[in-house]
């Protein structure tokens, strides 16, 4: 099991983001730069997201009985989108179109985690309107998609997307730090989906079976049925 020392580690890596990213958008603001993350706007909450096992450990921690039955009701739905993805383009797409929204996305269209969310979240900051979040990019004509890259502030935004570049290679610096806390601790890291390594907590006890080694928890989960590389990948 993980510590709880380990798993405050962790949060306080969240929290620091959090004064980080609240820092950078009011500057961003003061230079007359528009941001548009907002409670209830949820259209990055159909993306794949992925996290750090234990940023999932924590969250799973959290979870009440509706929301560990409505993510036990999802988890075969996303194996199965998973399962029929040929490469990370299939996937990504698949994804957003059959197993999305996230499980954790209240009806009010508030985050049921916001508390707990992993780095990846906190990290994605919208330059331009909510309903690029939802856009499909395959269905705009190119003079569309021309535009849109045109509009970008290149000097703020990850280019060719519209959320913001600093929070995200912040958020990269400190998933990165957990993931090595994590091997310094058990000789391997773990990342994967969001909603899938939560399950795999709730359901199968997965942080109990870390002290075994990366290749014993490799055997649990192909014997299991419950490897794949779209889900999660021990590094």
């Amino acid at each position: 099991m993980m510590t709880t020392e380990f798993l405050q580690e962790v949060r306080q890596r969240q929290l620091l983001l959090d004064q980080l990213c609240s820092a950078w958008s009011s500057e961003q603001r003061q230079r007359g730069a528009a941001l548009y993350c907002a409670k209830g706007c949820s259209g990055c909450c159909s993306l794949a997201v992925n996290c750090t096992f234990p940023e999932a450990v924590l969250v799973a921690s959290t979870l009440d009985s509706r929301q560990q039955e409505r993510l036990r009701q999802r988890a075969p739905l996303l194996y199965r989108t998973a399962s029929a993805a040929h490469d990370l383009k299939g996937w990504l797409t698949g994804y957003r179109s059959q197993a999305g929204p996230c499980p954790f996305l209240e009806e009010d269209g508030a985050c049921g985690i916001y508390a707990v969310r992993p780095l990846s979240c906190r990290a994605l900051l919208a330059t331009k309107a909510p309903r690029w979040c939802t856009t499909d990019f395959s269905s705009l004509t190119p003079e569309e998609k021309q535009a849109f890259m045109a509009s970008l502030d290149r000097s703020v935004a990850a280019f060719p997307t519209h959320y913001a570049a600093t929070t995200q290679e912040i958020g990269r610096e400190l998933e990165e730090a957990t993931l090595r806390q994590m091997e310094g601790q058990y000789g391997f890291a773990l990342v994967g989906l969001l909603p899938w390594l939560v399950w795999l907590e709730c359901e199968q006890g997965l942080s109990s079976r870390l002290a075994e080694g990366a290749e014993l928890l490799q055997e649990y989960l192909t014997d299991k049925g419950l490897d794949n590389p779209f889900l999660l990948a021990l590094l």
